[in-house]
């Protein structure tokens, strides 16, 4: 198992771990606690959940994002234009993870991560799925369920209580996780293909 194997196997297993965390088990606090029905329900929230809920919208900013890189080194040629996707994708995670650390310190909340969130939750999946389709890289039901998952977490949060729908975000990146850990052995596949390209040019 060489180095890019591995490291699409842990970008995978980072996206998994972070679904579960700000996914699930946010979503199972928020039911048990809700916080994020009105902006009066976050201000008098507890400056504990208010944090812990900040902390884990950095968890899921970092580990959707290596989900998605983990996918981009796999399933696509890496072309200019999905590097712009994935530079934006990038900005978007950090831009959402630090609007709900504002939104923790301040107790005043806001949807503007929401501007944040979007370009990695819901446009990037889809401009990575797209490409992947394009390359043959991966299986075509994981290149599928990549744009789907951005179709979705375009949706669940309009449609669904805060505490369902990050129930149900969970579930499908922790979905997209794992399509990213077992598509790894791909990688593998393009880097010998990559280095005897190069050997024979």
């Amino acid at each position: 198992m060489n180095a890019p194997t591995r490291l699409v196997g842990r970008l995978g297993l980072a996206c998994m771990a972070a679904a579960v965390l700000s996914g699930i088990l946010q979503g199972l606090w928020e039911m048990a606690h809700p916080i994020l029905l009105s902006d009066s329900t976050f201000a008098f929230a507890s400056a504990t959940q208010r944090w812990g809920y900040a902390t884990l919208s950095v968890i899921k900013s970092l580990g959707f994002f290596a989900g998605l890189f983990g996918l981009f080194i796999v399933g696509t040629k890496r072309g200019r234009i999905v590097k712009i996707f994935m530079g934006l994708a990038l900005l978007g995670a950090g831009f959402f993870a630090v609007v709900w650390i504002v939104m923790a310190a301040t107790g005043q909340h806001t949807i503007m991560y929401v501007l944040g969130g979007m370009w990695y939750q819901m446009i990037a999946p889809v401009a990575l799925g797209i490409a992947s389709l394009r390359t043959h890289r991966i299986a075509l039901l994981a290149s599928l369920w990549v744009i789907v998952v951005g179709i979705l977490n375009s949706q669940i949060f309009v449609r669904l209580k805060p505490d369902r729908a990050l129930i149900v975000q969970g579930i499908i990146w922790l979905i997209l996780g794992y399509v990213a850990y077992v598509s790894r052995s791909r990688a593998e596949q393009i880097h010998g293909a990559d280095s005897a390209g190069l050997a024979s040019a």
